[in-house]
């Protein structure tokens, strides 16, 4: 987890549709808490946020400090950096500018892809290096009330093939080499203050060459 410290800029939207035709590495309904995932309250002063099972059967992230960043990694992974992933996402940012959404290739904090879904109803291909928040691609997603969407992600990286897309929203597409490896996961930003919370669901992580 660490500080996001710039605002998602406008970038391009185009059209190109990520699909998970290879067999599934993890497919996850978060009704067995014992799956994999970290599976942690926050119950002490430092801690930063929570990512815990729910009881109706979902996966959700909430930070607990203002403009937290928390990347949490799948259990088990594709056997390379190229990955198609897909989950739902209900996504509460209340009063702020919260998000949550799909990352690749993660190497730490400060290095790896993120697809986000924001409270205003942005799509956003980000490239997180050296802790600077780099925007390769923007568009928008139906909302189904202020500061909340509820939709299913479909997400591949691949070589230097960047796409992204939601339901109910366009399709997004970039290429960019930094980030060749690293694992996939799920994360959160947002402010305590505004009750932001990303809630997971029906995860599905696949090796698109099929290996």
């Amino acid at each position: 987890m660490t500080r996001l410290r710039s605002i998602f800029l406008l970038a391009s939207l185009v059209a190109a549709a990520p699909s998970l035709a290879a067999t599934p590495v993890l497919r996850d309904d978060f009704s067995d808490s014992r799956s994999g995932w970290p599976n942690m309250a926050a119950t002490r002063a430092g801690d930063l946020g929570l990512a815990i099972y729910t009881d109706s059967g979902k996966y959700q992230l909430t930070p607990v400090q203002d403009e937290v960043f928390g990347f949490i990694t799948a259990p088990r992974q594709a056997s390379g950096g190229d990955v198609a992933v897909e989950t739902d996402l209900f996504l509460y940012a209340g009063l702020g500018g919260g998000a949550a959404g799909v990352g690749c290739r993660y190497k730490d904090h400060r290095n790896f892809y993120a697809f986000t879904v924001r409270g205003d109803a942005t799509l956003t291909i980000l490239k997180i290096k050296d802790g600077r928040i780099l925007p390769l691609a923007q568009g928008k997603v139906a909302s189904i009330m202020p500061g909340t969407v509820d939709t299913r992600l479909s997400v591949e990286c691949r070589g230097d093939s960047l796409r992204f897309s939601a339901k109910g929203g366009g399709t997004l597409s970039a290429n960019d080499g930094d980030f060749s490896d690293g694992p996939a996961g799920v994360f959160v930003v947002g402010q305590k203050t505004a009750g932001v919370s990303g809630v997971f669901d029906n995860f599905v992580l696949a090796d698109p060459a099929g290996r």
